[in-house]
């Protein structure tokens, strides 16, 4: 449990999500919800606003959408070609995930939004790119103006030291690293053979677990992610009960998100063990997305939050079967060397 006073952090990440949230309901952009995502990295990450630190964060998503557009329209009429070089950057970022984890991730999540939705007539690919550069911006100028106006304090300052425990925590192998990188382009095959887009969330979900490149992680890690996912889709229902987003005056929106809000980011400092600090900060990001891309006055964030949560539970339990069969081949393996081992020693 945080024994020091973290009442400014948590004033800018309530903050942060809660005007950012309010913004993406009144700007019709794409990829709304990176504004509060943006503006809750900024104010976490960041003791002072930083414009290359900024940019180095944030260019591996933005860098990582526009390549895959690039990509998309040069091998449009061979799959083949774009298949070959898509299984090819999953397995490179995994690869090099050990050196930005969280880079890494948002370059797959980037590469892989635009790859898929660009197979679709009706999606404008172009527009949603430079949408994806637009809301990156609006949170990093939202994180900057809250750094401005609540300076952290000394014992708030974060420097790098989470970026060096992110780093450590990751296990490099070369045989994991493929494995991962095999079974997470077959999901993406499936994306672009069936219509299933709106289950790409699920998908961003799967793939950020993927990320740790530990079998044992990933599986361990597994259920806490359904945990999060479903009781944050299942609190921004009983929200939308409450506040419809547009339908609402702003002020009483944006305070009603703030009483939202708060309690998670108070939980995530002052929770009596990591994993509810862990798991409370992440039901905020959780949140964060059925509210950005469902909350209507139509009532949409009921079903489209719902099945969010249940495409979310599947995939991961797909995954989770998987990884469980996998460990086991691979135990088999390790007490088959044992045994023989044994008995060359007798």
């Amino acid at each position: 449990m945080c024994t020091k006073d973290r009442t400014g952090d948590i004033l800018r990440i309530t903050l942060g999500v809660s005007i950012g949230l309010m913004l993406s309901k009144y700007l019709t952009l794409s990829f709304n919800f990176q504004i509060p995502t943006v503006a809750m990295m900024v104010v976490l990450g960041m003791d002072k606003f930083n414009l290359k630190v900024f940019i180095k964060s944030n260019s591996w998503l933005i860098g990582a959408a526009t390549l895959g557009l690039f990509i998309t329209e040069i091998f449009r009429n061979n799959h083949l070609v774009l298949s070959v070089f898509t299984f090819g950057f999953i397995f490179s970022v995994f690869f090099f995930n050990h050196k930005n984890p969280s880079g890494m991730r948002s370059a797959v999540l980037g590469y892989s939004f635009t790859t898929i939705f660009a197979t679709y007539s009706d999606k404008n690919v172009e527009s949603m790119v430079t949408d994806i550069y637009l809301v990156t911006i609006i949170g990093g100028l939202l994180g900057w103006g809250l750094l401005l106006l609540f300076p952290k304090k000394p014992h708030e300052m974060v420097g790098i030291k989470k970026v060096k425990k992110e780093r450590e925590e990751i296990h490099k192998n070369i045989g994991n690293t493929l494995l991962i990188s095999i079974m997470l382009f077959l999901i993406w095959m499936s994306f672009m053979i069936f219509d299933i887009r709106g289950a790409f969330f699920a998908y961003a979900t799967l793939a950020g677990i993927y990320g740790n490149l530990s079998l044992e992680t990933i599986h361990k890690l597994s259920p806490l992610n359904i945990g999060i996912h479903v009781t944050g889709c299942t609190l921004a229902i009983i929200f939308s009960f409450f506040m419809d987003g547009r339908g609402i005056a702003p002020p009483i929106f944006l305070l009603g998100l703030m009483c939202l809000f708060y309690p998670l980011g108070y939980m995530g400092f002052y929770g009596n063990t990591p994993k509810k600090r862990a798991f409370s900060m992440g039901l905020i990001r959780a949140i964060i997305l059925p509210i950005a891309l469902y909350l209507t006055p139509n009532g949409d964030i009921v079903q489209q939050a719902s099945t969010r949560a249940i495409q979310i539970t599947v995939m991961v339990i797909g995954s989770m079967v998987i990884t469980n069969l996998l460990l086991k081949i691979e135990e088999g393996k390790k007490d088959g060397k044992n045994t023989s081992n044994n008995r060359k020693n007798k």
